[in-house]
């Protein structure tokens, strides 16, 4: 073991040692495989190690050289930085040597804690009040002269290098303090969960993550397997979620209560809480209560046993991340109907820490029973120390713009809220979504229910979630969208609206969006769906079912799915209006949990799927394990799944799952650093054909 020092070391030892760091001789191996085991890592010490020895290793910063009997070094590791302190005794040439190295070599130090100087503290450093006077150190591994980028050089407040080269070397970027930081809270967070539930009696199973093929979800990953040549291709589905598996655990009664962190694999677009593997925490309870045909609170279905377990599971992981829980609430969390916050708020995972809440003037414009839902949105103006809190019309005409480039059919005015009469005379005539709702209704008189609605609507918009902290000028932005009845799927027109309205005024005012976070369980979705873009390539136009296949109907509507099921294919309309015992928990607008209390009923089951979903036999035979289970004595059982990634993404205040993932995959499903998806056997056709030939597969010929 070659070490530099005062008194250690000869100066040939010194030179031989700088210049494997300067790369002069780029044959020569640089890595030292003897060395010192560590005393300590970088970012645990203290001011009670003053006076300690200590062995410390891991990856130079910048130095600051003041002269040549003097330099300063940060030493990091994964724990955090250390300042190295040179001088002193230190022999001069090894200091050179130590401050001629590149940037990111790791090394091993020798030393002894001592406080920094007066005035020298560093209080934003952990350990900012003392530093390591170096008297030897050791090169293990010298960097290369200069790197494709340097993580530990970017400033907080500064741009960060591109994402497509951050991504190509995601190693050097995990060297970033925030990123390396996100991935040790996923461990801890991780960790804190498994111990919750272990002390809840939750056995830890791991199950397949090879399986068939079904049509219950989106679309799916497949992976071919080897077989006799004169048979057909056959195949593995990647699992979407350990869905049948867990429910098959229930009915076997191996355990009261099962989780996993599990692997799943779908076949999505690269959103930004999207990626093609993700992890979600995967939990399922049996004998959990049923749903009762007279509830009494908010929560009308099942599985109240899941939501409890939910909900201290939550606060658990928040403590881990080291989070207030003072921040959520001090009871269960708020529970709100899948009706009631797509009329409120248009969105199935409603961002609620703004205000711009959505009323429906259709009862006063068409009593009755409505075909259609009036949503009308009010947008207040507000008075600002220094001008008005308002949206321009070019911000207007922005938020009136879909993710898909097309303007919206959201009308938008401008009006007095003083003026009420004024407003609804202009709506009554001029507005077409007015007109398509009020069918019959004259066109020339204004109802008086339709003016003291939109006066009650103008009353009590606000922009802000509680109490205004500004003062409101009679000015407003009124916007108006009809839409069908019933509702259906997970968001609408109007509500798509309200988030790029919120986004705009709170980039002008931050306080319109509420600093606390906001959670809250939706519940009582429809059981089925035409609305579920993800699903249509598995449904072919039929009805797909809004969570899975398995979730169980509301108790009261029970009855009506069974008699409707007796004729063999049910109505539409009775179909459309069956609701589901599915439970959303949502946080700040992301839906970071789904769950359901599940059909445990084998004749109900079947009688769904082929029934409602219209699986062909071959279709149904797919799900003949899961029938003879139920059939075998299984008890109600329910369930729920966190995804993992996207919470971490909300608990570590970053935008994108990506942040929190070791290694993710691009926007496109694309892995830059190992060069992932590729073709197989690049460049060479004979050796692909042999590749595919065991799978019985042959390359497309173009």
């Amino acid at each position: 073991m070659l070490l530099h020092g005062a008194g250690r070391g000869s100066a040939r030892a010194v030179r031989v040692l700088g210049r494997a760091g300067r790369r002069e001789h780029t044959h020569a191996p640089t890595a030292q495989w003897a060395n010192a085991p560590r005393t300590h890592r970088c970012g645990e010490l203290h001011a009670a190690h003053v006076g300690e020895r200590v062995v410390l290793g891991g990856w130079m910063r910048t130095p600051r050289k003041i002269s040549k009997q003097l330099a300063f070094v940060p030493l990091q590791d994964a724990s955090g930085v250390v300042q190295l302190k040179l001088g002193d005794a230190q022999d001069e040439r090894a200091l050179e040597a130590l401050c001629d190295l590149p940037v990111e070599s790791v090394v091993s130090v020798h030393g002894t804690v001592q406080p920094r100087a007066a005035g020298a503290q560093n209080a934003d450093m952990p350990t900012g009040a003392i530093e390591v006077v170096v008297d030897a150190w050791q090169l293990l591994n010298a960097a290369d002269a200069s790197l494709p980028f340097y993580a530990t050089q970017c400033h907080p407040d500064a741009p960060l290098p591109k994402e497509t080269l951050r991504a190509r070397y995601r190693y050097l970027d995990l060297r970033r303090a925030a990123l390396g930081e996100n991935i040790r809270r996923r461990s801890r967070v991780a960790h804190a969960a498994r111990c919750f539930l272990h002390d809840r009696h939750f056995t830890e199973i791991e199950t397949p993550v090879l399986l068939r093929s079904t049509p219950e979800g989106a679309r799916e990953f497949l992976v071919p397997t080897r077989g006799a040549a004169d048979a057909p291709p056959s195949f593995y589905a990647l699992q979407q979620s350990p869905q049948q598996p867990k429910q098959l655990l229930m009915a076997s009664g191996v355990c009261d209560a099962y989780f996993q962190f599990a692997k799943c694999f779908r076949d999505e677009d690269g959103r930004k809480d999207r990626q093609p593997e993700f992890t979600q925490l995967d939990l399922e309870m049996s004998f959990v209560r049923g749903a009762e045909h007279a509830p009494t609170g908010a929560w009308h279905i099942g599985g109240t046993e899941v939501r409890d377990t939910t909900e201290g599971l939550v606060r658990a992981m928040w403590a881990a991340a080291g989070r207030s829980v003072a921040e959520l609430p001090s009871g269960a969390f708020p529970v709100y109907s899948y009706a009631d916050v797509m009329q409120r708020y248009g969105s199935d995972k409603p961002d609620v820490r703004f205000g711009l809440a959505i009323t429906d003037l259709a009862p006063a414009v068409a009593p009755g029973t409505p075909t259609h839902a009036l949503d009308v949105l009010v947008c207040p103006h507000y008075a600002l120390p220094h001008g008005t809190l308002k949206l321009s019309q070019k911000q207007i005409e922005q938020a009136l713009v879909g993710k898909d480039g097309q303007r919206s059919r959201v009308e938008h005015f401008k009006a007095d809220a003083e003026q009420v009469q004024a407003l609804a005379e202009r709506l009554w005539h001029k507005s077409r979504h007015v007109a398509q709702v009020r069918h019959a209704a004259p066109a020339d008189a204004v109802p008086a229910p339709f003016a003291s609605a939109l006066a009650t609507a103008l009353a009590s918009a606000n922009v802000f979630a509680g109490a205004s902290p500004l003062a409101r000028l009679p000015r407003c932005d009124v916007f108006v969208a009809a839409r069908p009845l019933p509702v259906d799927g997970g968001s609408t027109e109007m509500g798509d609206v309200r988030l790029r309205l919120g986004a705009a005024l709170a980039a002008q005012y931050t306080d319109v969006v509420r600093a606390t976070p906001e959670i809250l369980w939706v519940t009582e979705f429809p059981l089925f769906t035409h609305a579920d873009a993800d699903k249509d390539e598995a449904a072919h136009g039929r009805w797909a079912s809004t969570h899975h296949p398995f979730t169980a109907p509301a108790a009261e509507d029970v009855d009506r799915l069974v008699a409707a099921l007796r004729g063999g294919r049910p109505p539409a309309d009775v179909v459309a209006s069956i609701r589901g015992q599915h439970y959303d928990l949502v946080l700040n607008g992301h839906e970071i949990a789904g769950g359901s209390v599940r059909i445990h009923d084998a004749r109900l089951q079947e009688a769904v799927l082929r029934s409602v979903l219209e699986l062909t036999p071959d279709e149904t035979q797919r799900f003949a394990h899961l029938l003879h289970a139920l059939r075998s004595g299984a008890p109600p059982h329910a369930g729920i799944a966190l995804g993992f990634d996207r919470l971490m993404a909300l608990l570590c205040d970053t935008s994108s799952i990506r942040d929190v993932m070791a290694f993710p995959k691009s926007t496109a499903g694309a892995d830059p650093l190992f060069a992932s998806p590729a073709a197989l056997e690049e460049g060479d056709a004979a050796r692909a054909d042999a590749h595919l030939a065991p799978y019985r597969l042959q390359r497309r010929r173009i």
